[in-house]
């Protein structure tokens, strides 16, 4: 009876650790944002490199409105928001850090709020067009 007792308590605590604390072969599980050292994860290490080949800068979207609001960002600027756009970077942070921003917090964030801003003002005067040419 007490060698069930410890069977199940046993079983019961392997289910309960955390799958970062467990291990597989003798070795611990990391989690993918375990710190590694110059502001890198374990992720930013197993991911593999993006290229600069991978994300299209240049490219002529079927969206207008895309095209009108990357024409007004410079170089800089345009391969952050290209960088944000691709599926494997997740943050503005990521994007500017990618495109070699020397600040890539405060870039990104800047990007981000200068792209918010022209979609903002390229809708509002799209609406304003399709008022002003309604109104005739």
């Amino acid at each position: 009876m007490l060698s069930r007792i410890k069977s199940d308590a046993q079983t019961t605590h392997r289910q309960l650790v955390p799958i970062w604390r467990r291990r597989v072969r003798r070795s611990r599980v990391l989690l993918l944002e375990t710190p590694y050292g110059d502001n890198l994860t374990l992720c930013d290490l197993i991911v593999g490199e993006l290229r600069m080949d991978d994300l299209v800068f240049e490219a002529a979207f079927d969206d207008e409105r895309i095209n009108a609001v990357l024409a007004q960002l410079d170089a800089a600027e345009r391969r952050v928001a290209m960088a944000w756009a691709h599926p494997a970077i997740a943050t503005w942070t990521e994007a500017a850090r990618f495109a070699g921003a020397a600040d890539p917090e405060a870039y990104g964030e800047r990007v981000r709020r200068k792209l918010k801003r022209l979609g903002n003002r390229y809708t509002a005067r799209s609406q304003a067009a399709v008022t002003r040419d309604g109104a005739r």
